[in-house]
């Protein structure tokens, strides 16, 4: 028994034949363990368990006195092949150390996968010639010699198409834009949907650009998303002379305020250029939203001018508001009022006719209506906003009224949008009492028309899971 303890080969087998097993269970408990946190490291430790480990087994039977004959061939072959996978597991690991596991922004996040992919590649190269002059004995200093030149070769042929690469692949890793963000350059403006060694995918809206990232490393951009304040829209818009400037920034502010994709973060601005023209800028909540809010804006000032009686263009006239128009309108609604046609004709000195396109708010929350609108033609939303959002209580048509509250001077809690283009004629608040007074019976009409909205406005708060407060009027 002593004489085989004594042996050089016992304790190197004894070492093999008892610890690789206990090394392979322990990889195998620690793989399955980052398996299920699902690290990318799993795989790496799979490699050393099912190829490193053992040919390291063989490596130590193998390197004994004795255990191989001359200087045999298969020694140096496993030596090569352990050599081989020490050599790909350590670049592995050295991957997932300084680039899978950099916190997202930093330096190795942005690091383009293509210069990671070429300094493995010339890692395994350069180890692979050290593992064969080590094992084999191989002279590569040739080898590197005509890589070298090569490489100069090459370098100089393709200097230029390299360096517009090279240039791409540096702005990128200095990553001034990530996916998402909108970028305008050369009149072009698109959101980011893909970054890659060679392009950028850009969404214009209006299908896909396709853009070199050495075109945008050697020219200028502007990403739209990296700034302190929200993107703002700008636009020119010039008014007749006679219009009071301080009447049209507060309507251009008015308007823009009511546009759904402003942001809420910033007030819309405007500033008074020479003579009559005005520049409106709207913070949006987001770049893309750019032709889409400014098409709205214009569409709404519009008919906010002339209900303002203010003078879009310098325009000055306004067929459609016409008396004749007026009076055809009060003679309309004559019936519903319960008066006479005379009683209807006399509103004229105060009533008026407006107009608003599709979308525009009529009725905000928090606000005492000063005038009641009843509909001549078009539809009318008329909801409660709430957490949840926007809730829908009924829709208004033909011949009813909008702003019943302005009887009770009282806060409304709704939310009247139309959702054609409507016309209306206003009865201003005071001419209104007048009515109610000569005619009472109006006002019990309004006060069940008040109650039957109320009643829909319960139930539709009680269908999405609000509560609608006892007391609270909801008219629209």
């Amino acid at each position: 028994m002593a004489d085989i303890v004594s042996q050089p080969w016992f304790w190197p087998a004894v070492i093999v034949s008892v610890g690789l097993p206990l090394v392979l269970i322990a990889l195998t408990e620690m793989h399955n363990a980052m398996a299920r946190r699902g690290s990318r490291a799993a795989p790496i430790v799979l490699m050393v368990r099912n190829y490193l480990v053992p040919v390291a087994g063989v490596l130590v039977l193998l390197s004994q006195p004795g255990a191989w004959e001359g200087e045999g061939t298969w020694p140096k072959v496993i030596w090569t092949i352990f050599g081989l996978l020490v050599i790909v597991v350590t670049i592995n690991a050295i991957n997932h150390l300084v680039f899978h596991r950099g916190e997202k922004g930093s330096w190795r996040d942005r690091f383009p996968s293509i210069f990671s992919d070429l300094i493995r590649f010339v890692f395994i190269v350069v180890g692979i010639a050290l593992l064969f002059w080590w094992v084999w004995d191989a002279d590569v200093a040739g080898v590197f010699a005509a890589l070298g030149i090569t490489s100069i070769i090459v370098g100089l042929a393709l200097q230029n198409a390299v360096g517009s690469i090279v240039s791409g692949l540096f702005l990128i890793f200095e990553a001034p834009f990530q996916i998402g963000d909108w970028l305008e350059t050369g009149g072009t403006r698109g959101q980011i949907i893909e970054v890659n060694w060679r392009a950028v995918h850009l969404d214009t809206g209006n299908g896909i650009l396709v853009m070199p990232t050495a075109e945008l490393a050697e020219g200028s951009f502007t990403n739209l998303s990296r700034s302190p304040e929200p993107y703002a829209a700008s636009a020119e818009y010039t008014f007749a002379t006679d219009d009071p400037p301080a009447r049209v920034r507060a309507l251009l502010v008015e308007v823009a305020r009511d546009i759904p994709l402003v942001s809420p973060d910033r007030e819309p601005g405007v500033t008074t250029l020479d003579g009559a023209r005005y520049q409106i800028s709207i913070p949006l909540t987001s770049p893309g939203d750019h032709g889409g809010v400014l098409d709205a804006f214009a569409t709404r000032l519009w008919y906010a001018a002339r209900r303002a009686g203010l003078h879009l263009d310098g325009d000055l006239t306004d067929e459609w508001n016409s008396a004749s128009r007026l009076q055809d309108a009060l003679h309309e609604i004559a019936p519903i009022l319960s008066l006479r046609p005379a009683e209807a004709e006399a509103l004229a000195s105060t009533a008026r006719l407006e107009r608003y396109c599709q979308g525009e708010v009529i009725l905000r929350p928090g606000m005492i209506p000063m005038a009641t609108r009843f509909i001549l033609a078009g539809r009318v939303m008329l909801g409660i906003p709430s957490d949840a959002g926007f809730i829908q209580v009924t829709e208004l048509g033909r011949h009813d009224a909008v702003g019943l509250t302005a009887l009770t001077r009282t806060e409304t809690i709704s939310r009247a949008i139309a959702l054609s283009e409507l016309e209306v004629v206003a009865i201003p608040v005071r001419a209104l009492d007048d009515v109610v007074r000569a005619h009472p019976v109006l006002a019990r009409e309004i006060v069940r028309e008040s109650e039957n909205r109320v009643r829909l406005a319960r139930s539709a708060m009680d269908a999405a899971g609000e509560r609608l407060a006892p007391g609270r009027n909801v008219f629209g």
